[in-house]
């Protein structure tokens, strides 16, 4: 009941983090110049446009401003036709979508699936958005859809792009808007974490995937996310005693090594853990030819998905044996 109440607790805090959240996403010119810089394709951000709310900017002097961002003139007149619609008939997120018959929205539904374990997460995002819009009360796909936005900025983070923060907040919003009722639900509880995580508070995050895990044995995206929570907090330890450094390494590679264990791992997030595991092998421990083996069976496990190509890039810069 105590660890119950922190968890919480620690949900309360965050709401004051992120005051007056919209409950949907809403796009406005930094959104668009977010997308722009952080390389995605103009007819997917010009989808994004035509399916998503906007609030724009589009005086004179934002529009030269977008121009001088890199806004191409196709996304540019996207912005200004979305905004010139009638606002008699609504927001999109109020005009009626027809659902998509259940065969259908299935495999349309697993298709959106497929593109966020690929690590195409901006696709997977429109593609939810899509969804969501034929299915507005579908909780789990709006979990979805906030763990596209996620993953997409936890990407956009390790490139080293500022950029990444609204879509944490987007995300949060979306999570937030869906109510404590959500608490005893697994996926929901991995997204929160996983928010607040990308937030930079890890420990509150650490609470929530934990919660994921007990509502859900063997959770196996819970699980990695655990052992990328171990990772950040090992990099702290670099200059810290040697003792401490090793005890920390050891208690990472056990957190992949138990998220590798675990029953049913889809290939993707195989593929990212072992990539993950020869990160130790060569960054940490300077095992050069331990890391090279953990590649190989990284490209093994899913070759085409976003760690398996990494890993085989690794592999085609690593000197032959």
């Amino acid at each position: 009941m105590r660890r119950l109440r922190g968890i919480i607790l620690s949900f309360g805090i965050l709401l004051l983090i992120v005051p007056g959240a919209p409950a949907a996403e809403v796009l406005t010119n930094d959104a668009i110049v977010t997308m722009v810089k952080a390389g995605l394709g103009e007819e997917l951000i010009v989808n994004k446009i035509k399916i998503s709310q906007g609030q724009y900017d589009l005086s004179t002097a934002a529009l030269l401003r977008l121009k001088t961002d890199g806004v191409s003139e196709p996304i540019i007149k996207a912005m200004l036709e979305a905004s010139a619609k009638p606002e008699s008939l609504g927001t999109k997120s109020e005009q009626a979508v027809a659902p998509l018959p259940a065969g259908a929205q299935e495999a349309q539904e697993k298709a959106a699936i497929a593109l966020y374990r690929q690590g195409k997460t901006a696709e997977a995002a429109v593609e939810f958005d899509k969804l969501i819009a034929g299915n507005p009360n579908d909780e789990g796909l709006k979990v979805w859809k906030a763990l596209a936005l996620l993953e997409q900025a936890r990407g956009m983070r390790d490139a080293k792009a500022p950029q990444y923060k609204p879509l944490v907040l987007n995300a949060w919003a979306i999570l937030r808007a869906m109510g404590q009722e959500q608490q005893a639900n697994p996926d929901w509880n991995l997204a929160v974490g996983k928010a607040l995580w990308l937030n930079e508070r890890p420990e509150r995050g650490k609470g929530f995937v934990e919660k994921a895990v007990s509502l859900r044995p063997n959770y196996a995206e819970a699980l990695l996310l655990l052992g990328d929570m171990a990772y950040d907090e090992k990099g702290l330890s670099n200059t810290a005693d040697p003792t401490v450094r090793w005890r920390s390494i050891m208690a990472l590679r056990k957190a992949y090594e138990n998220f590798l264990a675990a029953a049913d791992v889809p290939p993707d997030q195989r593929a990212e853990a072992l990539f993950k595991m020869d990160m130790i092998s060569a960054d940490f421990e300077k095992k050069n030819e331990a890391a090279r083996d953990y590649w190989q069976q990284a490209v093994a496990a899913d070759p085409d998905s976003r760690y398996g190509r990494m890993a085989q890039e690794k592999l085609n810069t690593m000197p032959a044996k």
